[in-house]
């Protein structure tokens, strides 16, 4: 079993308890299709462009942003994280928090975990879509190939992004439920902290090449070019947030800021320079120059208190663009910025009056930014909406509403996500979604928070609509 009986707990308790226990680590899940089937699923219908009717009820409203729709619709493949060993019966359940990475050869890596108990067993596994199979595998058990030490955790979630090092090596790292509470965990000369982890997709061999420093992290960015990967240090202490530079030639920490320099550590940017901008103290984006290796503020700030939640790379013309998240009283808005000009420009509410945003992807050809709202789980909410920016014209256009025809085709109700990445030709985009079963296919303890059940789309995107 994956976790202990609380202290607490009366006898009558513990039976209902245990028998919840058995009962999740017996139940197959994910189920399969409606029709009995398990893989991969496709779907190509208008459904996709109809405007669900709380969207029609909100978007007339003063402040929210104007929309087109597609003409014609995506075709989507839609596969579940498959072989899990039970479904999670938590709370939270599985569910996926960190961006995916398409790798140089067209291959896509996504992670998910099951939010299980860090200190006595959690899963945590790394998957891999073949987009010329149509398949989706996993290809690590993270808890099994590095299993934990006397007292180290269990991984529960892959919070960071994946990313590909200059030589083709998958990197990632994962978190506990909690990354801010590392320190209450007795970290060992085997396990000095966080593993930096690295699969080498020839061999699917997976290797250790660092540890962060008795941390954790949600938030990392590689410079393959310059061979950098960038980590978000958290939980040394209470409330801490460092910026760091982690070497991958020599496998070394060749940078750690003062533990109280990162404001909100959920985002960082990469110029073509190789600068990276973050949120730092106070209000500003601050700056780290790699080749000096410190940290200065800039002159760019977002209003109202808002921080970088989202960022794209930049574009040849010198922009940086991105979606805002700062909370009830000043909502999600996308902006661009000019690492050069060291301005920031704002661009308006994501989608209708703006809702929360974690990633977005630039088109190959810098024409168009993509990006789904809603991220943390209440998408569905909106109809789960597949957002198509336009950066010349400014225009909002939405590929497809995913919710509806996912749900009546599938039974599987797509509710956000934070992992988002387009093919190398800006033809498909890949999506790691969160989201929950529908009625007929939900479990007892299950309930629809838009958690629980986590799938992969490859979102063709017609010609025309590109």
């Amino acid at each position: 079993m994956n976790s202990r009986l609380p202290r607490w707990a009366s006898r009558g308790f513990a039976a209902v308890w245990l028998a919840v226990e058995l009962f999740a680590e017996t139940i197959a899940w994910p189920p399969s299709w409606p029709d009995g089937s398990r893989g991969t699923a496709q779907l190509e219908t208008s459904d996709f462009l109809v405007i669900p009717p709380e969207v029609l009820e909100q978007s007339p409203k003063e402040g929210a942003a104007p929309f087109t729709v597609a003409r014609r619709p995506p075709r989507i493949e839609l596969a579940y994280h498959d072989d899990l060993p039970n479904p999670a019966l938590n709370g939270t359940g599985w569910s996926a928090w960190g961006d995916i990475c398409v790798a140089s050869d067209g291959r896509v890596y996504s992670g998910i975990g099951d939010h299980g108990n860090n200190q006595t067993g959690a899963f945590c596994f790394i998957y891999r879509w073949d987009p010329t199979l149509s398949r989706l595998q996993k290809v690590v058990d993270v808890n099994a190939v590095a299993p934990p030490k006397p007292g180290t955790p269990y991984w529960s979630k892959v919070h960071a992004r994946i990313v590909e090092d200059a030589d083709g090596g998958i990197l990632f790292l994962c978190t506990l439920n909690d990354g801010g509470r590392a320190y209450a965990f007795e970290w060992t000369p085997e396990r000095p902290g966080a593993p930096i982890f690295r699969l080498d997709p020839k061999t699917d061999e997976l290797t250790i090449i660092g540890h962060l420093p008795g941390q954790c992290t949600a938030t990392t960015l590689a410079d393959p070019k310059r061979r950098i990967l960038y980590v978000m240090l958290e939980g040394k202490f209470a409330g801490a947030n460092a910026f760091a530079a982690f070497d991958l030639a020599t496998r070394q920490f060749v940078f750690i800021s003062p533990y109280d320099a990162v404001s909100q550590n959920r985002n960082m940017a990469l110029a073509r320079d190789g600068s990276v901008f973050f949120n730092g103290k106070g209000p500003a984006l601050w700056k780290y120059d790699p080749d000096k290796r410190t940290i200065f503020p800039t002159p760019m700030a977002f209003a109202g208190g808002a921080f970088m939640r989202a960022s794209t790379e930049e574009t040849q013309d010198g922009w940086i663009y991105g979606v805002t998240f700062a909370g009830k009283e000043v909502r999600p808005n996308l902006f661009r910025f000019s690492p050069t000009n060291q301005i920031v420009e704002m661009l308006g509410p994501d989608f209708l009056s703006g809702d929360y945003t974690t990633v977005a992807a630039l088109s190959p050809d810098a024409r168009f930014v993509y990006y789904l709202p809603g991220a943390h789980g209440s998408a569905w909410k909106i109809g789960t909406p597949v957002v198509q920016f336009d950066i010349q014209t400014k225009v909002r256009k939405v590929i497809a509403f995913l919710r509806d025809p996912c749900k009546s085709h599938f039974g599987y109700v797509p509710a956000g996500t934070y992992g988002v990445k387009l093919s190398a030709d800006g033809s498909t985009l890949y999506v790691n979604l969160n989201g929950h079963a529908d009625d007929p296919y939900r479990l007892p303890g299950m309930h629809p928070t838009g958690f629980g059940l986590t799938a992969f789309a490859a979102i063709h995107i017609p010609p025309e609509e590109r």
